[in-house]
């Protein structure tokens, strides 16, 4: 079969199942409300089906090579997500940013930095010495939680380059842990807190909601540009996503290629080599979605349509990630990979319970909710915890939770933070990493303290 019709055919699984799983979640209430992607279940599906547990099925049908495909998208797509992410996203002042959202920004990183102790140091004193689990695994809790499955699948051939394949299946079972819980018992936690601060929600006129209005806004109309009717405005948003991702692949290149001019003949162990192209996409769209808004060409896209396309892109990442799961991994690692889980979702409880009243305008919970969901499954388990916690919007939660992502997830939340972190381990060892956390931690917490001084 050709490598061609190898894709086609790929895509054509992938989506059709993805139909097929989103259209089982709407029939099934239990689905509907925990808020499970239909890729997720059709990813699901596929890998019941596939060569892992049905080899005679999928050899007889000459099926095996479209799986060896599948295991390609999650790093291919993860990149259309990241250069999705700012595209057509207004930046506001940093000010504004900060006086709104800084609650939000800096318990975000004290989720992130602390998952990053937890689980490095869990792995050093525990999972290393007891089950000889590689060091790398530490930063599992991190890339699972804060970056969900999205990164943890985007970072499997920097597991692959280090010598730890077994950490793409670890960090991606984690996401899966950590998006589980926030779905089924995210929901149970807001409501339970949304009934005990029923008054609170009342009595609050500190901070105003979001006015219930939607903007309606012609996108053609605004910008003076005619498209083509049938697929000229597509065209030209894949063609910034595109131009997007070539810029980050030219970058990295130059990167890698400045580094061996540097270091003369040392090429084999070049770190750059270990960057994950989404990475520097990220960078390459935050540059140019700023550029774009000063020059007042932003107008032109439509961000809707990019979160059509980023939305494609997830569901084939999500899906190409389950259908190729490494089972037998996880059946060797479940130890390892429930005490990484829990051991995370404590520190998580722990923030949310302990530092959240100190550090969020009253009432705390619906901010505090929005943290935690994004720092234990994605940033849209956050809003809909935040939805859960506060229905008629009688604070500005959503508001300074959504200002919080261009500040944060470009660094912490699958961003550049996240990407650096195995080489980072790689080269200065694990020991070191967890002490650099550690600082850091501590940084973020004498912050939280400042905070707490002010009110």
């Amino acid at each position: 079969m050709e490598p061609f019709q190898l894709i086609v055919l790929a895509l054509g699984f992938a989506v059709g199942l993805s139909f097929l799983g989103e259209w089982i979640r709407t029939l099934i209430p239990g689905l509907r409300q925990v808020f499970i992607p239909g890729a997720v279940i059709g990813g699901t599906a596929a890998l019941l089906m596939g060569p892992q547990l049905n080899p005679a099925l999928t050899e007889g049908a000459g099926f095996a090579k479209v799986y060896e495909t599948l295991s390609r998208f999650p790093s291919v797509f993860i990149t259309v997500v990241f250069a999705c992410l700012m595209l057509a996203r207004p930046i506001a002042k940093f000010s504004t940013i900060l006086r709104r959202a800084g609650p939000q920004i800096v318990m975000g990183h004290v989720y992130a930095w602390g998952q990053y102790v937890i689980g490095i140091g869990v792995t050093l004193l525990i999972l290393g010495p007891v089950f000889s689990l590689n060091e790398l695994a530490g930063a599992s809790i991190a890339i699972g939680f804060q970056g969900g499955h999205g990164t943890a699948a985007g970072l499997q051939s920097t597991f692959e380059k280090l010598g730890f394949e077994d950490g793409y299946t670890i960090a991606y079972a984690v996401a899966t842990f950590g998006i589980l819980s926030a779905a089924i018992f995210g929901p149970l936690l807001a409501t339970a807190l949304r009934r005990k601060g029923k008054e609170a929600l009342k009595e609050n006129t500190s901070e105003p909601g979001e006015p219930a209005v939607e903007k309606d806004t012609d996108e053609e109309e605004d910008s003076g540009i005619s498209f083509s009717p049938l697929t000229g405005k597509l065209t030209l948003h894949l063609a910034l996503i595109g131009g997007v991702i070539l810029m980050g692949w030219l970058f990295l290149q130059g990167g890698q290629h400045l580094e061996e001019w540097i270091r003369s003949g040392e090429v084999e162990t070049l770190y750059t080599s270990y960057i994950p192209l989404f990475s520097v996409v990220l960078i390459m769209a935050f540059f140019l979605q700023w550029v774009l808004q000063g020059l007042g060409w932003d107008r032109v896209f439509d961000r809707s349509l990019i979160d059509h396309v980023s939305a494609f892109a997830l569901d084939m990442v999500l899906f190409g990630a389950l259908a190729t799961l490494n089972l037998s991994t996880i059946g060797k690692q479940w130890v390892p990979i429930l005490i990484l889980c829990v051991a995370g979702l404590s520190w998580n409880l722990c923030v949310f319970f302990l530092l959240g009243p100190r550090v969020y305008p009253k009432p705390w919970f619906p901010y505090g909710l929005g943290d935690l969901g994004g720092g234990t499954a994605s940033t849209a388990s956050g809003l809909l915890l935040i939805r859960v916690a506060d229905p008629k919007k009688q604070t500005s939660a959503k508001q300074a939770y959504s200002e919080k992502q261009p500040l944060y997830e470009p660094f912490m939340g699958g961003g550049l933070v996240t990407a650096f972190a195995l080489p980072v381990m790689v080269g200065l060892g694990a020991w070191a990493a967890l002490g650099i956390t550690v600082v850091i931690l501590g940084i973020w917490l004498g912050v939280v303290m400042r905070i707490r001084q002010k009110e």
